[in-house]
């Protein structure tokens, strides 16, 4: 599978989850941006992401300024530059996707390891570790096979 078709993948499956009720990597991402989901129901409490703690941050002590201009910088560079590289601008995508593919399997694992079933987290390790492992080779085959 493509490197593009696992992104897509591994983030429609961590918002399934999310949506089912299961504790993800996702849930502490929304909450850091004022996004609260209720784990019960899977409704929307509450959403205010201009008083949340990484807009604050981005945004509060202008920081925010600085990396919108630095990325208008490095456009308006790699419009003049020939040799301009596309896995630049797909780098963070797949680096924040392996991460909340990372929190979501680790939440995920204690999460079922609260139930006391042994082989309920042998079977979830097998099944996220393959994903894992099938992602960094799609990572491999990507940034070699250019």
């Amino acid at each position: 599978m493509k490197l593009g078709e696992f992104c897509v993948v591994i983030i429609v499956m961590i918002v399934f989850l999310e949506f089912m009720g299961i504790p993800t990597g996702l849930s502490t991402i929304a909450n850091s941006y004022g996004i609260n989901i209720n784990p019960a129901t899977s409704q929307l409490t509450n959403a205010d992401m201009g008083n949340s703690s990484s807009y604050l941050y981005l945004f509060g002590a202008g920081i925010g300024i600085l990396i919108i201009l630095a990325a208008a910088g490095a456009i308006i560079v790699g419009l003049f530059a020939k040799t301009y590289d596309v896995s630049l601008i797909i780098l963070p995508l797949i680096i924040s996707t392996a991460g909340v593919f990372i929190a979501t399997f680790w939440t995920i694992i204690l999460y079922i390891k609260g139930f006391e079933q042994v082989w309920a987290t042998n079977l979830v390790t097998i099944i996220m570790g393959g994903i894992g492992v099938a992602f960094i080779w799609s990572c491999v085959n990507y940034f070699a096979g250019r």
